[in-house]
């Protein structure tokens, strides 16, 4: 008789249905199934909810009550149990869990202790991200709304802030981040993406079907990365110049690589030809006023920089194009100067020269 109520038990274990309990990363749905194992492993619905609140609290410092009771599908009462408990093991750790206040809970810290290093470690990422989103722009802070929270930076720090970040806020892009989604949802897919693209001699525009590879932020701007089935070579495109939402247009085969010449991370140089075009070397001089801080940056993986030991340096470029150098130089105003080769000094004059004119027109 005992191995027959064995396999029974061992029947019935096997039949009991998937419970559904919370993805702690993302707040998703996941499902844990019993397996033949001891039941006492797995974690209660009640116990994945306490953590799920208090991981999110500790995250993002607030938790609005509607968004917990649809995400677990419990009451109030459930939710306002489960509290209770969270907020005595909160209080244990040094942090202060509010009471519901407009359908929201809030967490505070106590002084000292590990409550104030996370809580402040938390707001310095919460900042920098906050900037990050302001900077680029769409689709970025798309992307970053999440992971902020949904108050974002707006929500209500928890601890002062003695470091501040003022950078110009890109704005008004939103067809950039639609144009963008439906790019990434065409490369998921390996497809082709055909879109219209301007061209100088055609108003309207002509039809492009290309095979995305990136997206890259550069300057403000975002540039799509791609191989042109028409002109057989890899081009860029910038983003805000497309004249109609990307389409898929037929599954790619086999994606090809990118070439070891084109550098995605590059922020001088991206102009891209092809593995025959020339790329010269600018040098361009700078006054010890802005030379520590030009030659503290990579702006191109081969570039060449050193310094003086009077304080100024000299920065050496490799671009297709030398007006792009050129105009990277004006930005440093008289503190920077191209001085080789000769067709790169030329062409300088030559643009200093046109900018000197038509302010002499306007007068």
């Amino acid at each position: 008789m005992a191995p027959a109520r064995a396999n029974s038990v061992a029947h019935r274990r096997d039949k009991v249905p998937e419970r559904p309990v919370a993805n702690v990363a993302g707040m998703g749905a996941a499902h844990v199934t019993r397996g033949n194992g001891d039941a006492a492993d797995t974690p209660s619905a009640s116990t994945v909810r306490k953590l799920m609140l208090l991981v999110c609290l500790m995250r993002l410092g607030r938790m609005p009550m509607q968004r917990f009771l649809e995400r677990f599908e419990v009451s109030e009462r459930s939710f306002k149990r489960d509290l209770k408990h969270v907020r005595e093991l909160a209080l244990e750790a040094g942090f202060v869990i509010s009471p519901i206040r407009d359908g929201v809970v809030t967490m505070t810290m106590q002084s000292g202790g590990l409550a104030v290093q996370i809580d402040k470690g938390r707001r310095d990422v919460e900042q920098l991200l906050d900037t990050l989103a302001r900077v680029l722009g769409e689709p970025v802070g798309r992307r970053l709304k999440g992971v902020r929270g949904e108050g974002g930076a707006d929500a209500g720090p928890l601890t002062r802030r003695f470091l501040h970040f003022a950078f110009p806020e890109l704005v008004g892009d939103s067809w950039v981040a639609d144009v963008y989604d439906a790019l990434e949802k065409i490369w998921s897919k390996n497809a082709y993406a055909r879109f219209m693209y301007p061209k100088h001699d055609q108003p309207r525009g002509v039809e492009r079907l290309v095979e995305p590879h990136a997206v890259v932020a550069r300057a403000g701007r975002y540039y799509l990365i791609a191989y042109g089935r028409e002109v057989k070579g890899w081009r860029y495109f910038a983003l805000d110049q497309m004249l109609s939402k990307p389409q898929a247009g037929g599954k790619i085969l086999k994606p090809r690589p990118l070439p070891e010449y084109i550098r995605l991370d590059d922020s001088i140089g991206m102009i891209i030809g092809d593995a025959k075009t020339k790329r010269v070397a600018v040098t361009v001089e700078l006054a010890p006023r802005v030379a520590r801080s030009v030659v503290s940056r990579r702006w191109q993986h081969d570039q060449e920089a050193v310094m003086d030991d009077d304080g100024s340096g000299a920065i050496v470029l490799h671009v297709p194009d030398v007006d792009e150098v050129v105009r990277w130089t004006f930005g440093f105003g008289g503190a920077a100067r191209v001085v080789a080769p000769p067709e790169a000094v030329a062409r300088a004059k030559q643009m200093l020269e046109a900018m000197a004119g038509g302010y002499r027109a306007d007068q």
